[in-house]
């Protein structure tokens, strides 16, 4: 009697241990499909959210394209490439967007020149910018040495890979142009807060790139001369009201100096998209640098996705 009891006992804790291990690999399974359906989901969002994205630059492409056919003698702000788009509902979603005229910014590749000479004229427009948002005048220095083709740090407050062998991890200075703004992070002496003040007025575009007077804030319009303070600048601006300047060389013709006039312009062939698509959860955005040529034709030259 005692061993048939014994028997049972034991058929009974086998059963309850056969109970747990099926409970806990069916879990486990229905926790893989889980994941599974998940990373599907997700893959599935994240592959229609760039086709959403691309059919949106495709569409700027156009606006642009339809700007230079009409007034391919000026680009400002009052065109209508430069009014933000409203949220557009699409399927599961919204997308917004902006276009900006880069060429209203300050171009970190006119700091050399295509044989990766310091040009002198931009480095001192540069600190310009530099001390009107109140950072350190000596960091155009450093980004010149990090920029230029030479291993010679400038003096006081150049860096070249001595400075940069030294950092956690290790690095060389890039000795060339740079394809993004957010290269001035790996400078010494930038921080995410200078970086951050300085980004606005920015761009990374192919050197020689002229400055487009009629989109360009008051900080940037200020670092073109010594004589354009920003309440100057402020004037400037309203001077060209919603639309362009309707002589640029008069107006800025003994205010800068003869080269600097020759560096600036009313035009803009570069022009950055930002996309952004929210598919229920997921969210992604898409940076796009557009080149339009003197027929109109825009295309993407440079895309980053999540940051600029």
């Amino acid at each position: 009697m005692k061993l048939r009891h014994r028997q049972r006992g034991v058929a009974v804790l086998t059963a309850m241990l056969v109970v747990t291990l099926g409970t806990m690999i069916a879990v486990n399974l229905m926790w893989i499909s889980s994941l599974d359906q998940r990373r599907t989901a997700a893959a599935l969002a994240s592959e229609q959210a760039l086709l959403y994205l691309q059919g949106a630059e495709a569409w700027v492409g156009d606006i642009l394209r339809l700007d230079q056919i009409e007034s391919n003698e000026s680009d400002h702000l009052g065109e209508i490439w430069a009014i933000e788009i409203a949220p557009l509902p699409v399927d599961g979603g919204l997308i917004t967007g902006r276009i900006e005229d880069l060429q209203g910014r300050f171009n970190l590749n006119n700091l050399i020149t295509p044989q990766g000479q310091v040009d002198e004229l931009a480095k001192r427009q540069f600190e310009r910018l530099l001390a009107t948002l109140q950072l350190d005048p000596l960091l155009a220095g450093v980004v010149t040495d990090w920029l230029d083709a030479d291993s010679e740090a400038s003096f006081p407050t150049g860096g070249e890979d001595a400075t940069y062998a030294g950092m956690d991890p290790p690095y060389r200075a890039a000795n060339g142009f740079v394809t993004s703004p957010s290269e001035l992070l790996a400078n010494a002496g930038f921080d995410l807060e200078s970086y951050r003040l300085l980004a606005p007025y920015v761009a990374a575009l192919p050197s020689g790139t002229r400055l487009n007077v009629n989109t360009a804030s008051d900080v940037v319009l200020a670092s073109l001369s010594d004589d354009i303070d920003l309440s100057i600048a402020a004037a400037l601006i309203e001077e060209r009201g919603g639309a362009n300047f309707p002589d640029i060389a008069a107006s800025f013709e003994g205010r800068v100096e003869a080269d600097m006039l020759g560096r600036i312009d009313g035009v803009t062939q570069y022009f950055q998209l930002t996309g952004t698509i929210v598919l229920g959860t997921y969210q992604l955005t898409m940076y796009s640098l557009l080149e339009r040529d003197p027929s109109g034709l825009a295309r993407a030259i440079f895309r980053s996705l999540g940051v600029p």
